[in-house]
């Protein structure tokens, strides 16, 4: 059989260069991994590299200026989109505008956060309207609007909890275990695209959502902050030197606070697994939150209906280990903290009165591996407060905090470390979604 022979051309010098260049500003990481795996990513420079934060970053301000944000997932993947939601509102109430500012942070599907984050607010908002114009007195004031959270929180978990009760015919767990497998299929596949379909409100039951939520009066002499689960609030203070100092306001619902271990092991003294690997039954880090009924209910609703629900985010595999460990639920506490912090008494103290409230998701935290929370804070009110600080020339616009703040947090000043960051070519996510809101409060 005769060969053929293909002649090539040799590249010219020019078309080497153009070679040469389409690839010069690539480079290779291990992520930081060890192993033999590389990653390739995109050197970027400015003002490429701010610009690509910015459209992935998306970062916002309110119609007052008063409150800058930003929610952030580098990787692409459909799969791993940001399970992150905010809110970043002004209420027209009676005796004046109110703020509310929230970050949810879901996990395990969409539905339960985006569910969330859509409904409290407006429920929130009702019962403080109806309690403002019955016009209580300023004393009344704190324990009011510290109730009204803590209940909004509540009753948001005991009603889609309840809906999905409701949605079988009985809420009997001999009745239920009678029922036929068929039967419940049938129940959680009917009209799913509906918003009041069965599988719709189970798959809110099941998955679940941390919540921070914050509240700054009028006047702004007034904070509260209410948390179920591990995302952080800190207040920033300038005092009078002009340092900025920061300080921690909520704890954090996770396993790494050995409080929250003691309390669950205390309500499940026999049950040595109710807490392993720092984690609830073994499976969830955060030890409250919304949503995730199959931690809250008795087992037979994890073995005999969320095991049946047809979802790509669903394995019966996720269950199969940590469903025996389900015999006195429930392990998974839905009672947010509330704390009330009084602007008025800092005041008097010897703070210089500007002030900062920043929020954040855990993906922020992760971020500094190796700190303490109070080292977190400190670190971050040093970029805020350079930002704050800063003289703004007469074509300079006002930086968004937010976005500053994540800069730091993905690599600061460090070209190469932001560009791996926010071009690493994985279709598994690097790192966990983050978002950050930062509130004014002159």
């Amino acid at each position: 059989m005769a060969l053929r022979v293909i002649n090539l051309t040799p590249a010219t010098s020019s078309e080497q260069q153009r070679a040469l260049d389409e690839v010069k500003d690539f480079a290779i990481t291990d992520m930081d991994r060890g192993g033999p795996k590389r990653w390739t990513y995109r050197m970027l420079q400015e003002p490429a590299l701010t610009e690509e934060l910015k459209r992935l970053a998306g970062p916002q301000t309110s119609a007052s200026g008063s409150i800058d944000s930003v929610s952030f997932q580098p990787c692409r993947t459909w799969h791993y989109r940001t399970q992150d939601r905010y809110k970043a509102e002004e209420w027209a109430l009676p005796g004046g505008t109110w703020t509310y500012a929230a970050i949810f942070d879901g996990h395990m599907n969409h539905d339960t956060v985006d569910h969330v984050s859509t409904t409290f607010g407006p429920r929130l908002k009702g019962a403080l309207q109806a309690a403002l114009r019955l016009n209580p007195s300023p004393t009344s004031l704190s324990a009011l609007v510290s109730d009204l959270l803590k209940q909004s929180l509540v009753r948001t978990d005991e009603d889609v909890i309840a809906a999905f009760l409701d949605t079988f015919p009985t809420r009997d767990q001999t009745a239920l275990a009678r029922l036929e497998p068929g039967r419940v299929r049938e129940v959680l596949s009917e009209q799913k695209d509906r918003e009041d379909s069965g599988y719709r409100k189970t798959s809110r039951a099941f998955g679940g959502t941390t919540a921070l939520v914050t509240l700054v009066d009028p006047a702004r002499r007034h904070v509260w902050v209410a948390n179920v689960g591990d995302c952080v609030a800190v207040l920033g203070e300038k005092d009078r030197s002009g340092k900025w100092h920061g300080s921690v306001v909520n704890s954090i619902h996770n396993g790494g606070n050995p409080g929250e271990l003691q309390r669950i092991r205390a309500e499940h003294p026999a049950e040595a697994d109710c807490v392993w690997n720092n984690r609830v039954l073994g499976f969830l880090a955060p030890t409250r939150a919304i949503g995730d009924a199959w931690l809250k209910l008795p087992a037979v609703y994890a073995d005999l209906v969320f095991k049946h629900l047809d979802a790509e985010w669903l394995t019966a595999e996720i269950m199969e280990s940590h469903v025996p460990r389900i015999r006195t639920p429930p392990y998974l506490s839905n009672t947010p903290e509330v704390y009330h912090l009084d602007l008025t008494a800092a005041a008097n103290s010897s703070r210089q009165g500007q002030r900062v409230l920043v929020l954040c998701s855990d993906g922020l935290t992760d971020l500094y591996d190796g700190y303490s929370f109070q080292e977190m804070a400190d670190e971050w009110l040093e970029v805020v407060g350079r930002e704050l600080d800063s003289p703004l020339g007469p074509n300079c616009d006002r930086a968004n905090l937010a976005l500053s703040l994540l800069r730091e947090a993905i690599g600061g000043e460090d070209s190469q470390l932001v560009s791996r960051n926010l071009t690493v070519e994985m279709e598994e996510r690097w790192m966990d979604d983050t978002t950050i809101v930062m509130q004014r409060l002159p």
